[in-house]
C-alpha cells in the first residue's frame, strides 16, 4: 500500500470528535478533557503516520480509543474517584503509549500485514481476543483491592498497578491488536462501499416512508377538525392535536414504537391507525425486498 504524501486530518478529527462526545457526556472538567483529547489526537496522528492505511482503518482505531475511554471512565467512577485527576490523566495515557510503542517497535511486521493480499484470509480472532481474559481479570480485581486499600494513597497505588499491568499486556499484544484493526478497517471499507451503492434505493424508501407519515398526519388532523371529538388523549388529557403532534403520532405509529404519550380514543382514529400500521408493514416488506434486489443487481453488474 502506497504511503500518502501528506497526513490526512479526517481520521484524527474523527478520533478527537468521538472522544469529545464522550467527555461532554461524562461532564469531565476542561483540563481533564483537553489532556485526554490531546493524547488521543497525538496517538491517532502517530498511528496514522506510521500505518497510513485506509480512512476506515483509522476509524477502527478511533473506535478502539473510544471503547477504551468508556471502560476507563467506568472504572474511575466505580473504584477510583478518590484518585487525583492529574494522576488519572497519567494513568489514561499509559496503555495508549504502550500500544503505540509496541506498534512502532514492530512496525515492519505490521506493515507487511498491511500490504499482504492474504490479510482477509488470516483471521485468527481467537488469538486476538485471548488478551481480553487477563484484562478482564485485572478489571475485576480492582473492586476488592480498592476496598482493601482504604486510604486515598492506597487507592492511587492500586490504580497505577492496574494501569501498569494493562500497559504491559497491551505492549505485548500490540501486533495482534493492529492485525485486528487492519481486518476491521477492511470490513468497514466493504460495508461503506455497499452502503454507497444503496443510496438510491434507500432514498426512495425514505421518500415513501415520509410520504406515508405526512399523509396520515394530515388525516389525523382532518379527523380532529371536521368530526366530533375527543379523538386523542395527550399526556393523559383529552385535547386536540397540533400538526406537530399529529406528525409525532404518525411516526411512532408507523414505526410501532408507541410511547404512550398520545393515545387514540375514537373508533374513527383507531381505524386510521390500523390502516397506517398495515401500510407500514407492507412498506417494510416490499421496501427491504426491493433494496436487497437492487443490491444484488448492482453487485452482479459490477462482476
Amino acid at each position: 500500500m502506497k504511503r500518502p504524501k501528506h497526513l490526512h486530518l479526517a481520521p484524527i478529527a474523527f478520533s478527537v470528535g468521538l472522544i469529545s462526545l464522550i467527555m461532554l457526556a461524562v461532564g469531565a472538567d476542561l483540563v481533564y478533557s483537553l489532556t485526554m483529547l490531546a493524547m488521543v489526537a497525538a496517538g491517532a496522528a502517530t498511528f496514522y503516520a506510521v500505518f497510513p492505511g485506509s480512512r476506515f482503518f483509522a476509524i477502527a482505531f478511533a473506535n478502539a480509543l473510544a471503547v477504551y475511554a468508556c471502560v476507563f471512565i467506568f472504572f474511575i467512577e466505580a473504584n477510583f474517584q478518590a484518585v487525583d485527576p492529574a494522576w488519572l490523566q497519567v494513568g489514561f495515557t499509559l496503555p495508549i503509549l504502550a500500544f503505540l510503542g509496541g506498534a512502532w517497535f514492530r512496525r515492519g511486521e505490521i506493515r507487511r500485514l498491511l500490504e499482504s493480499p492474504r490479510l482477509r484470509d488470516e483471521r485468527h480472532f481467537g488469538r486476538v481476543f485471548v488478551w481480553l481474559i487477563p484484562m478482564a481479570a485485572i478489571g475485576a480485581s480492582t473492586f476488592p483491592l480498592t476496598d482493601l486499600a482504604g486510604s486515598e494513597r492506597g487507592v492511587t497505588l492500586v490504580f497505577f498497578a492496574t494501569m501498569g499491568l494493562t500497559a504491559l499486556i497491551v505492549l505485548g499484544v500490540s501486533t495482534a491488536v493492529c492485525t485486528f484493526l487492519l481486518e476491521t478497517g477492511l470490513v468497514f471499507e466493504d460495508f461503506f462501499r455497499r452502503i454507497a451503492a444503496l443510496v438510491v434505493p434507500a432514498f426512495a424508501f425514505f421518500t415513501f416512508y415520509s410520504l406515508i407519515v405526512i399523509v396520515f398526519a394530515a388525516i389525523y388532523r382532518l379527523v380532529e377538525r371536521y368530526t366530533a371529538g375527543p379523538h386523542f388523549l395527550v399526556n393523559g388529557q383529552a385535547r386536540d392535536l397540533s400538526f406537530t403532534d399529529s406528525l409525532h403520532f404518525s411516526i411512532i405509529t408507523l414505526s410501532t414504537v408507541g410511547y404512550g404519550d398520545l393515545v387514540p380514543l375514537s373508533a374513527a382514529v383507531r381505524l386510521v391507525v390500523g390502516l397506517e400500521i398495515v401500510c407500514g408493514v407492507l412498506l417494510l416488506l416490499f421496501g427491504f425486498s426491493e433494496i436487497i434486489g437492487y443490491s444484488r443487481d448492482h453487485a452482479r453488474r459490477r462482476d
